[in-house]
């Protein structure tokens, strides 16, 4: 394959999705990711899951915990630049395959580490399973679902939250190791992915600020002018609207024929709370209007009045989509089950390093014979050693975006150490009276205000570019060269520029000029379906959306591009549409060249789970849930629930078998759960040393704010914030051991850096003073800035 990675040399030995989402990654990209098999292992949950995962990949055989295995395992290392594992806290350093141990064979090898809570605080030594944690940690309850009780999540969010950003530690390292010469420990959890997801949605502060209004168990939007919900229409099908778009909000009541009952709004309708009738429109009458069209002719009229709106799809109806079959995402590899299986493929686009399109997956062992063909590319070799502070120390990032998306990945990158300069126009982006989102997705940059529909607004805009590294935009088609900051338009400035375009649907096609926000594409790409277990009608919200996602890619592109720029010297246009992201976190779902599901992972009707070992269990008082994968645990499971001849029941024999006979093995289990209580049940299983947890009732969130080991290790920071006071928030989620990601302190004022950033440009005292209230902006009351 080729791709901005071509010729790295990646070893995974992670078993389950976070890590096989991980080596997908980079894979797609170009790099040799040679997969390490454990003789024995069966099919898990989703057996279909292999075809995609691990795509791309060669397949090699090498048990860990036997010498031998060890020894190839170390062979392999020798040639390699990044090694992949997910043994479980300390169990790398048992067998000599952790970083202090491998770096003193192989001082240039990254070594990335995927655990479940992390190696210090007080769940570090729970069982990691994203169910388990979900459970833990109160994600089961947030969830809106059908019935009452604790929902297993259909969507499997925290391994896709996990996958990304050990793949930008990874990134981060190895430009580290390009600038510096060493390779160093990457270290990440699913307790990571899931703060990282978390961040849009959490945080305190002392005056009590949040876009959310929480009762209860769950969050909704209370009295903003926020509508982002499914509605069934007189087909019986369903849509999202979404009116956060200037004057959305009103052009959609008056759609609707509430027109006479809603004020209007002169400003941001964000920053209006709805009064009493406004909200019994908004939250009760409302789903009743949309039942009396069918949903073509609603989306119809959304589209001419510009208000953000997207059919809610069922999973395998996404490939149909016509802006899917247009961006020409999806891949058909061959399969020997199926003759074929259609899959998201790559979906980053690349201008000077496409990638290909990924062989299918490999046998176990089909590359058994070829590990001495794996060889270190000569541009990859480590630079000569150099003291390094921060991954992307150096780099200036433009983010000319506005909402949350683009500037939740530009976020990210300067948490690793870049010079973000976040441009927004007078009046500010429109995010900034949501303070969770503008601070989630903001903190840490500079900012300036310019009005770049005047002609000097845009000379100011491209002298930026012009000295830029990155520069990140999300306009509409079209928008960003009328005012000259296209790509052709910059590159001509800065020939090495690195151009990432975050459209909500991309450059071209059918759905190219529409808007975009979170959760409107996680409905066209099936998610609400997938929450709601089969055959149900979609669910409200889903953990995790686009937003988070397509930051999340945003930096993988950004971080890909600028490693292909560090290998040839050249820059390139990148295009990573929210489409594309909500596409990629897809990639569970899979169909035959009918177009017949071809499923990873299927929520049952119930919402329990995937499958009878992995699922939550109602038991006399409550509930647990069980991750139950091998025969050792089952084993264990049954003897600690009193059936131990189920262990050599031929039905249940090993995993296929398991898998085989499903809803036999779920009617055995049940009534042993119903016979327990929860602590019982817990009890019993936990002493038995099987995967198991109590789901709490509420999120864990808010207490983890206030957790001194959360504080201690970064992933929760505090500080004072000049407009919200003192704040806690989520810190930092990507631990690298030689150049750690460090919190640079909180969102911008509007225009704060205004004058800073024009003097670093050169524009003489008097000039910036001229500029001032005019084509540029600063704090009121202030001509000081800080940096």
């Amino acid at each position: 394959m080729a791709g901005p990675l071509d010729g790295l040399v990646v070893v995974d030995a992670t078993w389950g999705m976070p890590g096989g989402i991980t080596g997908m990654l980079l894979a797609d990209y170009g790099a040799r990711v040679v997969k390490v098999e454990r003789p024995g292992t069966g099919p898990v949950v989703g057996a279909n899951l292999r075809k995609v995962l691990d795509r791309g990949k060669w397949s090699v055989r090498a048990d860990p915990a036997t010498p031998r295995g060890r020894e190839r395992i170390d062979a392999l290392l020798a040639d390699a630049d990044v090694f992949l594992e997910s043994f479980g806290r300390g169990r790398a350093a048992e067998l000599g395959l952790d970083h202090a141990a491998l770096s003193a064979r192989h001082p240039h090898l990254v070594c990335a580490s995927i655990t479940g809570y992390g190696d210090d605080g007080p769940l570090a030594d729970r069982p990691g399973y994203e169910a388990l944690l979900n459970a833990r940690l109160g994600m089961t309850a947030e969830q809106r679902a059908h019935r009452d009780g604790p929902i297993f999540l259909g969507h499997p969010t925290v391994s896709y939250g996990t996958g990304f950003v050990t793949a930008i530690g990874v990134l981060a390292a190895l430009r580290a190791r390009k600038l510096g010469g060493r390779g160093q420990q990457v270290s990440t959890s699913l307790l990571d992915g899931m703060l990282t997801l978390a961040a849009m949605n959490w945080w305190w502060n002392e005056k009590d600020i949040s876009y959310l209004a929480r009762s209860g168990k769950t969050a909704g939007f209370g009295r903003t002018r926020l509508i982002t919900d499914p509605f069934r229409c007189a087909d019986g099908e369903y849509l999202i609207p979404h009116t956060g778009g200037p004057g959305s909000f009103k052009r959609m009541m008056d759609l609707l024929g509430f027109g006479d009952r809603v004020q209007t709004v002169d400003g941001p309708e964000m920053q209006v709370p709805l009064d009493d009738d406004e909200l019994v429109v908004a939250r009760d009458l409302v789903p009743q209007a949309f039942r009396t069209r069918p949903r073509q002719e609603w989306l119809d009229l959304f589209h001419a009045a510009d208000i953000a709106a997207l059919p809610v799809l069922r999973p395998e109806e996404v490939f149909e989509d016509d802006q899917v079959r247009h961006a020409g995402v999806a891949v058909d590899l061959a399969d020997p089950d199926h003759g074929v299986v259609r899959q998201i493929g790559p979906v980053i686009r690349f201008g000077a390093s496409p990638a290909g399109i990924p062989a299918p997956a490999p046998r176990v062992g089909e590359h058994d014979d070829r590990t001495g063909e794996v060889a270190r590319d000569p541009k990859w070799r480590p630079a000569a050693e150099a003291a390094v502070k921060a991954p992307l120390e150096g780099i200036r990032v433009v983010d000319f975006s506005s909402y949350f998306a683009t500037g939740f990945g530009s976020r990210l990158l300067a948490d690793l150490g870049a010079d973000v300069v976040k441009v927004e126009p007078l009046s500010g982006d429109q995010m900034r009276p949501l303070g969770d989102l503008f601070e989630a997705s903001q903190r840490g940059k500079r900012g300036i205000a310019v009005d770049m529909r005047t002609p000097e607004g845009q000379r100011i805009a491209r002298e930026l570019a012009a000295g830029a590294d990155v520069v990140m935009v999300n306009y509409r088609p079209g928008k960003a060269e009328k005012i000259g900051l296209g790509y052709e338009q910059l590159k001509r400035l800065n020939p090495r520029l690195i151009y990432a375009y975050l459209p909500g649907f991309g450059s071209t096609g059918p759905k190219s000029g529409l808007k975009s926000f979170a959760p409107l594409v996680s409905g066209l790409v099936g998610l609400n379906f997938a929450g709601a277990g089969e055959g149900n009608p979609p669910v409200r919200r889903v953990m995790g959306n686009e937003d988070q996602y397509n930051g999340l890619l945003g930096a993988v592109s950004v971080l890909l591009a600028l490693t292909h720029r560090d290998n040839t010297g050249e820059g390139q246009y990148v295009e990573s549409p929210q489409l594309h992201s909500s596409l990629f976190v897809r990639s569970e779902l899979a169909v035959d060249g009918a177009g017949q599901p071809v499923p990873g992972l299927v929520l049952d009707a119930d919402q329990n789970g995937f499958s009878p070992l992995y699922r939550l269990y109602r038991t006399s008082d409550g509930w647990v849930v069980i991750a139950v994968f091998g025969d050792a645990h089952f084993t264990s499971l049954v003897r600690a629930l009193g059936r131990p001849e189920l262990a050599a029941d031929e039905r249940f024999r090993d995993d296929a078998a398991r898998l085989a006979h499903a809803a036999e093995l779920a009617a055995e289990l049940e009534p042993r759960f119903a016979s327990l209580t929860e602590q019982e049940a817990f009890d019993r299983l936990d002493a038995e040393g099987v995967p198991v947890e109590i789901p709490r009732d509420a999120p864990v969130m808010p207490e983890l704010l206030w957790e001194e080991w959360a504080t201690d290790s970064g992933r929760v920071v505090e500080h004072h914030h000049p407009e919200y006071g003192w704040s806690r928030e989520v810190g930092t989620t990507i631990h690298l051991s030689e150049t750690p990601a460090v919190f640079r302190g909180p969102s911008p004022a509007l225009g704060q850096h205004t004058r800073e950033v024009l003097a670093e440009l050169g524009y003489p005292a008097g000039e910036i003073e001229a500029l001032m209230g005019t084509v540029c902006k600063e704090p009121q009351g202030t001509a000081e800035t800080t940096a």
